[in-house]
């Protein structure tokens, strides 16, 4: 089973994180594991489920999840175009 580092994701909701920690927190919790933003984005939803996590930093409403995987994928993509001169691509549904 993966590891789910819920800090870095209600960070990330709640708009607490640099850019350059989303990208290292990406790379450490999904590229790493041989995940991606879709892993993601179902990691947004097992904890939007849990009353735990719900209670410990408010209600992550679909709006906050969707502007986090998508500020996610345009760092990823920024990252990717100047390194390797390619970008995410279209079928991970977000």
């Amino acid at each position: 089973m993966a590891k789910i580092n819920t800090d870095y994701l209600l960070r990330l909701a709640n708009n607490q994180i640099p850019d350059e920690e989303i990208l290292t927190g990406y790379m450490r919790d999904y590229v790493a594991q041989g995940r991606n933003i879709g892993d993601m984005k179902h990691d947004y939803m097992r904890i939007s489920s849990n009353i735990k996590y719900i209670n410990l930093d408010g209600t992550l409403s679909n709006l906050m999840i969707g502007r986090a995987l998508t500020k996610t994928r345009q760092i990823l993509d920024k990252y990717l175009i100047f390194n390797f001169n390619c970008r995410t691509t279209d079928d991970i549904e977000i």
